[in-house]
């Protein structure tokens, strides 16, 4: 990468500029975005903080992994029309990460954000490796609170950037020490590492898309239910 470029991504953005920044990027995309938030849950999430992210960041790309059996249960966890929600001060650092990524001509896509904890539980009965989900007799994952995020990186038309695995796999190039020697890959996780850092979140040893909002590690935050917004899981297989 030219030294210019280093030297710009070492430039602090103030959180109004960035997410300014990010509003005025947005423009359609290719993602799924058929599923809207039900009414209701809307409502209801208002209540507990949490804000939509399909309408909060706009130009930020949506694909729940959950609302298909496309993922490490083989069956489907959300509803179709899943809302992709964070608690507002998780919300803001994403969108501050996205702006920062829109000026080197990438993106975000999400692949889970607020979690119900009962999806937690199905995920540590169903999953194929139930090590990777935190068990809750222990703590609940930092998704089911609204405070945690699975991201990847793509380019401006939706097309995902090579990184060391795919979501929820389990082998030791999902840890985000890249030990590999494809200079592609190394590159976009520094880029997506630099982006939800500086943002304010922080990585975990064994998943390079999972990020937890720092301020919470700090103020834990509590977990939300899915009948708490008045959403209806899928019935188990």
């Amino acid at each position: 990468m030219p030294a210019t470029n280093r030297q710009r991504l070492r430039i602090s953005f103030s959180w109004m500029s960035l997410i300014l920044l990010s509003a005025c990027s947005a423009s359609s995309s290719v993602e799924r975005r058929s599923a809207v938030v039900p009414s209701q849950a809307a409502h209801l999430a208002a209540q507990h903080d949490l804000v939509d992210i399909r309408r909060f960041i706009p130009d930020v790309a949506v694909d729940l992994r959950y609302t298909s059996s496309d993922n490490s249960t083989h069956r489907r966890l959300y509803p179709a029309n899943m809302p992709c929600l964070l608690r507002t001060r998780t919300a803001m650092k994403l969108a501050a990460a996205q702006a920062w990524l829109r000026d080197y001509g990438y993106s975000l896509r999400v692949w889970d954000a607020w979690r119900p904890p009962e999806v937690q539980l199905m995920l540590r009965e169903l999953a194929e490796h139930p090590d990777l989900f935190l068990d809750p007799s222990s703590d609940w994952s930092r998704h089911c609170s609204g405070t945690a995020v699975d991201v990847t990186l793509t380019d401006p038309e939706g097309n995902e950037q090579p990184l060391p695995t795919y979501h929820d796999e389990l082998t030791p190039h999902t840890s985000y020490h890249y030990q590999g020697s494809d200079r592609r890959i190394a590159q976009n996780l520094w880029l997506l590492q630099t982006a939800m850092t500086q943002a304010g979140f922080q990585m975990i040893e064994t998943e390079w898309w999972h990020f937890d909002d720092s301020f919470y590690a700090q103020h834990p935050a509590p977990i939300i239910f899915g009948h708490q917004l008045g959403i209806s899981l899928p019935a188990p297989d």
